[in-house]
Parts: C-alpha cells; structure tokens; sequence
C-alpha cells in the first residue's frame, strides 16, 4: 500500500513539475478559473458528460493513491459518476498551467458524501482550455491573504 501511495505521488508530482512550454501556451488566470469552475458546476449538477468535455485525451486522474489515464470521453465520465461528494468552491490559487482548487465537500444530485462539510484539494492542469490532469492534493494551509474564486 505504502508503495503504490509513493507512485501516485511520483506521478502527481511529475505532472505537476513538467515545465510549461511558453508563456503563449498557458491560458490565463481567469480563463484557468472559468475551466475549474465549469467542472465544478458540472460535477455539482451530476452533468458527468458535460465534465468529461471539458477534459483533453488523454487525461491523467491520480486520486487516493491510484493514477490513470483515461482516453475517451466515456470513460471520463464514468470516473466523475463515481465520485461520491459534491462541493462547493473556497478558493482557487493559478500559477501558470495549475489550478489548485480548495472545495467544501457536500451531498449533491446522487452524490452521498461520506465527509460532508470538510474541505478537499485538487490540481488541475488546464492547457488550452482543456484539462489535461486532475490530482487530488492535501488541502493547502489557508494563506493569510490570497487568490480566491
């Protein structure tokens, strides 16, 4: 178990490290941020077809010490289909290609929480409008003044 969370977290870490190939191939902040907030608002509405357009092919997940690569749009949406909380966006901090987004889980359209109320992190990698990797993180320590959504 220890060593399939430390290749998760090679994985994550490897996404997350890949240099962005200029600055014309980042998306801005604010369009970094309409992309997680349509996830967010797709996901909350049990849309799991309309998430799964909003990803590239392939798309890397890497959640609870388990990475994959998911190639079709399908598949994508079954992945979104099983996850089992809802949420509603704190804050969302963009530097260059990643998103890091902070929600408060909740119950949603057939979702059944099992940690409604706490919070929960993700990064999300957004190159041309399109996600290009989803890894769930620890929720970051609240900064003292900073982004928010």
């Amino acid at each position: 178990m220890v060593l399939v969370r430390t290749l998760a977290l090679v994985v994550s870490v490897g996404l997350l490290a890949i240099p962005v190939a200029s600055a014309e191939a980042t998306d801005s902040p604010t369009a970094t941020k309409r992309v997680v907030r349509a996830w967010s608002a797709r996901l909350n509405a049990y849309d799991n077809a309309g998430v799964a357009r909003l990803f590239a092919h392939p798309a890397v997940f890497v959640q609870g010490g388990s990475a994959l690569r998911l190639e079709t749009d399908a598949q994508i949406a079954l992945w979104h289909r099983l996850l089992p909380c809802a949420g509603r966006i704190v804050s969302i901090d963009v530097d260059g290609e990643l998103a890091t987004a902070v929600f408060r889980l909740a119950n949603g359209k057939h979702r059944h929480c099992d940690a409604p109320g706490q919070k929960a992190a993700a990064v999300f990698r957004v190159r041309h409008g399109k996600i290009v990797a989803w890894v769930q993180v620890p929720v970051p320590p609240p900064a003292t003044s900073g982004p928010t959504a």
